[in-house]
């Protein structure tokens, strides 16, 4: 399992955008042979705006009520 993050940012999107930085690092530590590139994020200073993308791995399956449930699986060491 991954190590947990602590952030400092006081706003949910902040937060988001730190979480989103220590996922690139994370990934940036696999060797480059296998190094997954689940993760993106372009920062616009001319509109002042982050974008982030981010796909992961998961399993689906449906709840006794129906519903879709999908559970991420963990892609990272």
């Amino acid at each position: 399992m991954a190590a947990s993050v602590t952030t400092t940012a006081t706003t949910l999107e902040g937060q988001l955008w730190e979480i989103a930085l220590k996922t690139q690092l994370a990934e940036l530590a696999v060797p480059i042979e296998t190094r997954p590139n689940n993760i993106q994020t372009a920062v616009d200073t001319e509109n002042q705006t982050v974008s982030i993308t981010f796909s992961v791995p998961a399993t689906f399956s449906v709840s006794a009520a129906g519903a879709l449930v999908a559970i991420p699986t963990q892609y990272l060491p």
